[in-house]
């Protein structure tokens, strides 16, 4: 009878640990499917990026729409709609957050445009993809100067995955300094600079765009 109750275990033993190997296995088979389907995110959006560069004519009109289509195609632009504006989201009317929302994109675009040239001669380069968590993946690179003349730049794009989208790009650390937190940090001190109002955080984005 023992030696029945030890075959009984070590049958148990061995059935668990091929259990265990086996989940770990298929854990990190996703985390390399995600790893990888990140990094050719940003390799992707890199290459339209470059691709955008190669082929302006300076037109602003042409390079707001080439912008927005990046925008739409490699971030999770609604996210980070609802990210930014903080707690304050909830409390905002429906009229509101599609006031916001626009007047973010329209922010975004502008920047992106007004900077359009300095783009120029950058070239990027692929340094790590680090799995954080089981929808997130940090893609780490570093923009080079090919003239020489500026500092090469550490970036990390914040990737999340969704199995019915695909990949998008939820935030940008440049120099470990996340691009989304800022923006956050900036608009809600706005709204509690005016008593809660949200509506004070899209009229200063509106007389940013005006300016």
């Amino acid at each position: 009878m023992a030696d029945i109750i030890a075959t009984r275990r070590t049958i148990l033993g061995c059935l668990s640990a091929i259990l265990i190997l086996c989940a770990a296995f298929a854990s990190t088979s996703k985390a390399n499917d995600a790893e990888s389907a990140a990094t050719k995110h940003i390799e992707n959006m890199i290459m339209a990026a470059e691709g955008l560069l190669h082929e302006d004519s300076n037109d602003p009109l042409k390079r707001a729409n080439a912008v927005a289509g990046l925008l739409d195609s490699y971030f999770d632009f609604p996210a980070i709609t609802r990210f930014s504006a903080g707690p304050y989201w909830r409390a905002a009317t429906e009229a509101e957050k599609r006031e916001y929302e626009q007047a973010l994109r329209q922010v975004i675009i502008s920047t992106v445009v007004n900077n359009f040239d300095k783009l120029q001669g950058l070239k990027y380069n692929h340094l790590a993809s680090t799995p954080k968590g089981s929808k997130l993946v940090l893609v780490s690179g570093e923009f080079i100067d090919t003239t020489g003349t500026r500092p090469t730049v550490l970036v990390n794009w914040r990737v999340i995955s969704n199995p019915n989208k695909g990949p998008a790009v939820m935030d940008i650390e440049i120099e470990n300094i996340s691009m989304l937190i800022t923006q956050k940090q900036e608009n809600v001190a706005i709204i509690r600079q005016n008593k809660g109002k949200f509506a004070a955080l899209i009229e200063a984005m509106q007389k940013q765009l005006d300016q």
